[in-house]
C-alpha cells in the first residue's frame, strides 16, 4: 500500500487545472462553434487588453499627469511597436483616451496556442516587452482582460485547493481527536480520505482528466466522503472491541455489520453521482465523471486501508469517552423516543417546514456573473473596476454573417444590413454598431472594390467573402431577473424580423457565453436530479429487494434537498456554476444517512426488539456515526468559505447547508416513518426499554 501510494503521489504531481470557461459549454455551442469559427476566419483567438494609467502612487517631482500630452503619444508608438515583437501578435485596434485624461487603452490580438500553460507564456512575454519599451515617469501599464481574468482564476483554483485542502485535513483530525482522545485512532480514520484523494489524483492524470472551474472543490469533496466511510467503520471497531475485547472478532464483526449498509450508500451514492454525466453541459457530466471515480475509490480504500492500519495499531489504540459526546446522544435518544411516541406528529411538522422552504426553493437565485470568479480587490479586477469607471461598462456582441449563396460583397446583402443596422441604433442600451457596409453606396461593384484585397476586407471578412461581422457595442450590461443579457435578447428579436439575403447570422461574445452557461446550468438542475432520484430509488430497491426500503431512502432526500435550496434562497447564496451538480452531490451524500438509519432499525427488528428499542439503539451506535461524519463533512465543506474565489465560497457554503437539511431530515423523518410502518412491534418485542437501551450504550 505505501509503495502505491508513493507511485500515486509521483502520478498526481503531473495533474493539471484548466480554467477555460469554455470547457463548461457544449463544444457545439453557439460560442464555442463560433469561436473556432472566428479564430480560423481571422487568426485571433484572444483579445487583451493593455491599460496605460497615471500612477498616483507615484512620488517623482516630474511625473506625467496628463496622458494626452506628445510625450504618452510618442510611448504609445514605441509600446505598440515593441508589443508586436511577440510573436503571437496579430494586430492592434485604435487608443482610447478616458475624458479625465488619466487612463488610454488599447487592444492587442493575439493568435495564441491551444496549449494548457501556453498563455502564461504569452503573458510573460508581454510584460517583458513592456518593461523593454520604458515608461515614462509616473506612466503605469498592465495588460487586463478577459483572458487574463480566466488565467488568474487558474492561480487562485491552486491556492483555493491546496489550502482548503491542508484546512479540511485540519479540522478533520481536531474533531476526530476531540472525539477519541487518541492520536492513533484519529490518524487511521484520517488516512482514508487521504489516500484516496492521492489515488483519485493519480487516476485524472492516467485518464487525462484536468481540473476545471467546476472540480474547484474535489478535494474537499473526497476529504468529506472519506471521511464519512472512515468514520462509519472506525466507530463501529471502537463499539465491537469494547464488547468483545477481542481485535480480530471486533475487526470482522464491524465488517460484517457494515458491508451491506456501505456498500448500498456506495452505490446509491455511485447512482447520484452517474446521474451527473447525464447532464447537459461538459461541466456536469466532468463533475459526474470524477466524482463516481472518486466514490469507488473512496469505497474500495475504506475497506483495503482501515483492516491493515487497525491491525498493525491494535496494541495502541485505546478508547476514551468524551462526555459531551456522551450527553448529545443521550439527547438524541430522548428524540428518538419522542419521535416513536408522536410520529404523525412529527411528520406533519416537518410537512409544514417543508412546504415554507419549498416556496423559497423556487424563487433562488441562479447566477453566471464574473462576481463569481475572482475577488474585487485583486489587481485584474480593480482594472476591471477602472475601466468601467473611466469608460463605461462596455460589452461587445458579434454578429456572425455566413452566406448562403455567393459571397458578401453585394448590394443585396448591404441592403438587408443596413436595415438591420438601423434597428439596432434604435435599441436604447446599443452606443455603436460597426458594419463594413456602412463605407461604401448601393452599388454591387463599388462594394466589391472596396472590399476584396483592402483594410476593411481584411478586418471584416474572411478569404473567401463567404463571412463577415458586425461588432454592436454597448455601454450597458443590464440583465434580467434570470441574469440573462437584455441587450443579447433584444438583438436577436430584431435579427429574428429583419433576415439578411441568403445569409445566416450567429451570434459571438461574452454574452452569449454566460448566457449558455445560465441555459444549461438550469437545465443540469432538472435533468440531474429527475435522473438521480429514479437511479437511487431503483438501487436501494434492488438491494433490499423492497420497494419500501427504495422509498424510505430517497424520500428523506427529496425533503432534504427542498431544505437545502430553501435555505439556500432565504441565505442569499445562489446557485452558480460551479454548483450546477449541487442537487445530485446531496442526493449522493445524503442517501448514506437514509440507508444507515434505515439499515439499521429493520437489523434491529429482525433480532426481535420492538420498534421503540430499534431506534434507540439504532440512533445511539449508528446515530453516533452519522452525526460524527455529518460535523466533520459540514466542517471540511465550509473550508470552501476562506477560499478567496467567490465562486467557491458559495459552493462550500452551499454543500454545508445541505448536509445540515440532509442530517435534520433524516433523523426526524426515517425514524418517524419506520415508527409508524412498525407500530405493531411496540412492547410485543423483547423486553428492553429505551432507557435502559440508551443508559447501557452510555456505559459500554
Amino acid at each position: 500500500m505505501l509503495i502505491l501510494l508513493g507511485i500515486s503521489s509521483y502520478i498526481a504531481m503531473d495533474l493539471k487545472i484548466d480554467p477555460d470557461l469554455a470547457a463548461l459549454v457544449s463544444k457545439d455551442s453557439e460560442f464555442n462553434t463560433n469561436d473556432r469559427i472566428l479564430t480560423n476566419a481571422f487568426g485571433v483567438n484572444d483579445a487583451l487588453l493593455v491599460l496605460v494609467s497615471v500612477d498616483s502612487n507615484s512620488i517623482v517631482d516630474n511625473r506625467i499627469t496628463d496622458l494626452s500630452i506628445s510625450e504618452v503619444t510618442q510611448y504609445v508608438g514605441v509600446l505598440k511597436e515593441t508589443l508586436s515583437q511577440n510573436p503571437y501578435f496579430v494586430s492592434f485596434t485604435q487608443s482610447e483616451l478616458s475624458e479625465n485624461k488619466e487612463l488610454l487603452r488599447f487592444a492587442i490580438q493575439l493568435n495564441t496556442p491551444n496549449e494548457l500553460g501556453s498563455f502564461q507564456t504569452v503573458l510573460d512575454s508581454l510584460d517583458y516587452l513592456i518593461d523593454e519599451a520604458g515608461a515614462p515617469p509616473g506612466v503605469d501599464v498592465a495588460v487586463t482582460g478577459m483572458p487574463v481574468m480566466m488565467d488568474r482564476i487558474s492561480g487562485y483554483l491552486i491556492g483555493d485547493s491546496l489550502n482548503t485542502i491542508l484546512i479540511t485535513i485540519i479540522f478533520i483530525i481536531i474533531i476526530l481527536y476531540w472525539y477519541s482522545k487518541d492520536i492513533v485512532y484519529t490518524f487511521i480514520t484520517v488516512t482514508t480520505p487521504v489516500a484516496s484523494l492521492i489515488f483519485l489524483a493519480a487516476a485524472m492524470v492516467l485518464l487525462n482528466i484536468n481540473v476545471t472551474i467546476t472540480l474547484a472543490a474535489i478535494g474537499v469533496l473526497v476529504l468529506g466522503l472519506g471521511a464519512e466511510y472512515g468514520i462509519h467503520i472506525a466507530t463501529h471497531y471502537a463499539s465491537a472491541r469494547q464488547e468483545l475485547g477481542n481485535h480480530e472478532k471486533a475487526l470482522i464483526e464491524s465488517i460484517k455489520d457494515l458491508f451491506l449498509p456501505i456498500t448500498a450508500s456506495f452505490v446509491t451514492t455511485l447512482a447520484g453521482f452517474v446521474a451527473l454525466t447525464l447532464g447537459i453541459s461538459p461541466s456536469s457530466q466532468s463533475q459526474g465523471i470524477v466524482l463516481s471515480l472518486a466514490i469507488a475509490i473512496i469505497y474500495a480504500s475504506s475497506f483495503a486501508l482501515f483492516p491493515i492500519l487497525i491491525t498493525v495499531f491494535a496494541d495502541k489504540v485505546s478508547f476514551k469517552p468524551n462526555k459531551i459526546f456522551d450527553k448529545l446522544m443521550v439527547q438524541i435518544g430522548k428524540l428518538a423516543s419522542y419521535q416513536v411516541n408522536y410520529a404523525k406528529k412529527t411528520l406533519w411538522v416537518l410537512g409544514i417546514l417543508t412546504l415554507f422552504m419549498l416556496y423559497n426553493a423556487a424563487n433562488v437565485e441562479f447566477s453566471n456573473s464574473n462576481s463569481n470568479w475572482i475577488p474585487s480587490d485583486d489587481e485584474v479586477s480593480r482594472s476591471f473596476s477602472e475601466i468601467n469607471f473611466a469608460y463605461g461598462q462596455s460589452e461587445s456582441i458579434t454578429l456572425v454573417l455566413v452566406a448562403e449563396k455567393g459571397d458578401l460583397r453585394n448590394a443585396q446583402v448591404k441592403r438587408d444590413v443596413d436595415k438591420l443596422v438601423s434597428v439596432l441604433d434604435g435599441i436604447s442600451y446599443v452606443e455603436s454598431v460597426n458594419s463594413p457596409y456602412s463605407y461604401f453606396g448601393m452599388d454591387t461593384n463599388e462594394i466589391y472594390s472596396g472590399v476584396t484585397g483592402t483594410p476593411i476586407g481584411d478586418v471584416f471578412f474572411n478569404d473567401d467573402y463567404t463571412m463577415a461581422r458586425i461588432i454592436i457595442n454597448s455601454q450597458s450590461m443590464v440583465q434580467d431577473q434570470a441574469g440573462k443579457s437584455t441587450l443579447l435578447a433584444e438583438i436577436k428579436q430584431a435579427v429574428k424580423v429583419n433576415s439578411i439575403y441568403y445569409t445566416d447570422v450567429s451570434f459571438y461574445g461574452d454574452a452569449v457565453r454566460f448566457d449558455e452557461l445560465g441555459d444549461s446550468l438550469e437545465k443540469d438542475a432538472t435533468v440531474t436530479t429527475l435522473t438521480g432520484f429514479s437511479l437511487v430509488f431503483l438501487v436501494a430497491s434492488l438491494i433490499y429487494a423492497s420497494v419500501s426500503v427504495g422509498f424510505l431512502a430517497l424520500f428523506p432526500i427529496l425533503v432534504a434537498v427542498i431544505w437545502a435550496v430553501g435555505l439556500m434562497s432565504l441565505l442569499n447564496v445562489p446557485f452558480t456554476t460551479l454548483s450546477t451538480g449541487i442537487v445530485s452531490l446531496v442526493l449522493g451524500i445524503g442517501v448514506d444517512f437514509s440507508i444507515h438509519l434505515v439499515d439499521s432499525i429493520k437489523k434491529y427488528l429482525k433480532k426481535g426488539f420492538d420498534i421503540k428499542v430499534a431506534i434507540d439503539r439504532t440512533f445511539t451506535i449508528s446515530g453516533r456515526a452519522l452525526i460524527l461524519s455529518a460535523i466533520t463533512t459540514i466542517i471540511g465543506f465550509s473550508a470552501l468559505l476562506l477560499a478567496k474565489l467567490l465562486g467557491t465560497q458559495r459552493m462550500g457554503m452551499s454543500l454545508s447547508i445541505s448536509i445540515f437539511s440532509v442530517l435534520i431530515v433524516s433523523f426526524t423523518m426515517v425514524p418517524a416513518i419506520m415508527a409508524l410502518l412498525n407500530k405493531n412491534t411496540l412492547n410485543k418485542g423483547k423486553k428492553v426499554s429505551a432507557k435502559k437501551s440508551t443508559k447501557s450504550i452510555k456505559k459500554k
